[in-house]
């Protein structure tokens, strides 16, 4: 009990008369792999510095590969100064204690008010991220949110739910007379959000017949719970066509047909893939536009595999003096190369490559005309 009464008095002078109740959660970040600290007063408003101001952010200790670090990505407090201790393991958690080196100033807080968000690097596996209070286990002592000064932390009520975060055993000590429950732990938890964002690698969209045939590749969906495609006539307004979950061992490898194009009455339709979040986050592909008043056979590429260049055939019926984009990258979407030509030149088309030392391998060459993607052709290098 000594000892427990001497840590506490390390973190500063405890004194509730007349103070306010400080709580603390924690949420998504607005960066990938990143989380938000909050703090907001049970009732009132509050005016006045912080004296001292504690938060312990915990990760699972079985969470696989290596330790990972956290940085301080925004402080909306300029007159904070914060310190992350070094993280240590202890009951079941890696834990990372943050402090203010010094007292700051807060003015009619009277609601949530973000307090820093902090990014994890070094391991994408994260999954869960949380507070902790553990106020009598382990060897490293005491543990928990904590602030004192115009506002203080109580013991009987640490941490508050928002959206994304789960509140367990929140009583986990009496503060007043520092009598601690037993080993209970105080957590508020937040589940979702901490992953990367999905990685869109490549999406098609191309006419066959009277349908588009749609195709795209993810990397990191982890978080990712459905894809929504949406489709329009002037780049501008998109609707909805179809709703497609993510697909467990799919590999990120999606496709989808979207029948009967021919029938909109539409010369030109632009294709989007609009992505969700478990937790609500969106991202967007890039548009992709597929021509209907361009009649001809299909896009062709040959030799396939290549050596020192390849033949690119898109047979345009009555072609023009438009401008065609030839893009050559590489599996991971790195540019190699670029050709501009015209579509009476796009019929049979030869793109050399023998000035050039590439490895072994497949790449991509994107068609693209009035700076849209027509269509993606992947062929084999092989110099």
């Amino acid at each position: 009990m000594i000892r427990l009464l001497l840590l506490l008095l390390t973190f500063g002078c405890i004194n509730f008369a007349g103070a306010q109740t400080m709580q603390a959660s924690i949420g998504v970040g607005v960066a990938p792999n990143s989380v938000k600290l909050y703090m907001k007063p049970t009732s009132g408003s509050v005016t006045g510095q912080i004296s001292t101001m504690n938060y312990n952010v915990a990760i699972p200790a079985s969470t696989p590969g290596p330790i990972p670090t956290i940085s301080i990505t925004n402080n909306p407090f300029p007159g904070a100064t914060f310190q992350i201790n070094t993280s240590y393991t202890e009951s079941g958690y890696i834990h990372y204690n943050i402090a203010n080196l010094n007292p700051f100033t807060i003015t009619a807080v009277n609601a949530e008010t973000e307090v820093m968000e902090v990014a994890f690097s070094g391991n994408t596996n994260i999954a869960t991220v949380s507070l902790v209070t553990l106020p009598d286990e382990g060897v490293q002592g005491f543990a928990l949110f904590y602030c004192s000064g115009a506002a203080s932390s109580d013991g009987s009520n640490l941490y508050y739910t928002r959206a994304g975060t789960t509140v367990t055993n929140n009583f986990s000590y009496t503060f007043g007379t520092f009598s601690p429950p037993g080993t209970g732990t105080s957590t508020a938890v937040l589940s979702t959000g901490i992953l990367l964002p999905v990685n869109w690698l490549s999406f098609d969209a191309v006419k066959q017949g009277n349908d588009a045939l749609l195709n795209w590749a993810v990397a990191g969906e982890d978080a990712a719970q459905y894809y929504e495609l949406q489709r329009s006539t002037n780049n501008t307004s998109f609707t909805a066509v179809a709703t497609i979950n993510k697909i467990a061992n799919s590999r990120g490898l999606y496709k989808y047909t979207d029948a009967g194009i021919t029938n909109l009455g539409a010369s030109i339709l632009y294709y989007r893939i609009k992505q969700v979040d478990i937790n609500g986050k969106i991202s967007y592909s890039d548009t992709r536009l597929l021509r209907l008043d361009i009649k001809g056979g299909a896009i062709n590429i040959y030799p396939n595999p290549v050596k020192d260049g390849f033949y690119v055939s898109i047979p345009f019926v009555n072609p023009d003096s438009r401008k065609v984009k030839l893009a050559l990258s590489n599996a991971v979407g790195q540019l190699i190369s670029t050709k501009e030509i015209t579509m009476l030149q796009a019929t049979n088309y030869y793109f050399d490559i023998s000035n050039k030392t590439l490895a072994a391998g497949n790449y991509n060459l994107q068609i693209i005309l009035e700076d849209k993607v027509m269509e993606t052709k992947q062929l084999y290098i092989n110099q």
